[in-house]
Parts: C-alpha cells; structure tokens; sequence
C-alpha cells in the first residue's frame, strides 16, 4: 500500500479534528465543578482515541477516493489511463533491469 501526500493530509487531518472534538466532549463530561476546563485523556482512553481517528483517516481517505472516481468524465479516464501507459513507460527504460539478476556472462 502506498501512502502518498494526499493520504497523509487526509488522515492527519481528520485525526486531528476528530482529537479536537473528542477532547471537547471528554471536557464536558469531566466537567465536576461548573468550570469548563480542557482535559485530555490519558492511557487507554488516549491510544484509542488516536487509534480511531486514524482508522477514521483512511475510510474518509477512501471514500473520497471513490466519490472522485465516480465523478470523473471520460475524458478524464481516458487521460488517467494514459498517464499510468506513460509511467511504466519510463519506469522500463529508468531501471527495466534493476530487479534482474545475471543468469550467466557471454564474452564477446
């Protein structure tokens, strides 16, 4: 699985605003004295927040992913097929033989 810019922004970012709004809705249940105080969770309750928020990440990540492919014109795919042609293209010249290895050696 390749986790590329997009990914990351996608994940970081919703972890980030789920932690926000778990933090908030920790606060207000801790809440004991009427004063609203910021409290962040800790152990358990922080690893599985963390956990959640990335998991949360990469369905959002996803689901985008397939909400902009399903929107995407022909002309659109036509040219993403292309591009990819053109990858491998480059890929074969840049190193075709990088993963090869020498099975023998001929002496001209």
């Amino acid at each position: 699985m390749v986790i590329n810019k997009r990914t990351l922004i996608v994940v970081g970012s919703s972890t980030a605003i789920g932690f926000l709004g778990d933090v908030l809705t920790y606060s207000v249940a801790a809440k004991k004295d009427g004063a609203f105080k910021v409290v962040i969770p800790k152990g358990k309750d922080l690893v599985s927040v963390l956990v959640l928020g990335i998991i949360g990440g990469f369905v959002i990540d996803y689901a985008l992913k397939q909400i902009e492919e399903s929107l995407k014109t022909p002309q659109e795919k036509a040219l993403d097929a292309l591009v990819a042609t053109e990858k491998e293209k480059i890929q074969l010249q840049q190193g075709g033989f990088a993963d090869k290895k020498p099975t023998g050696i001929i002496w001209i």
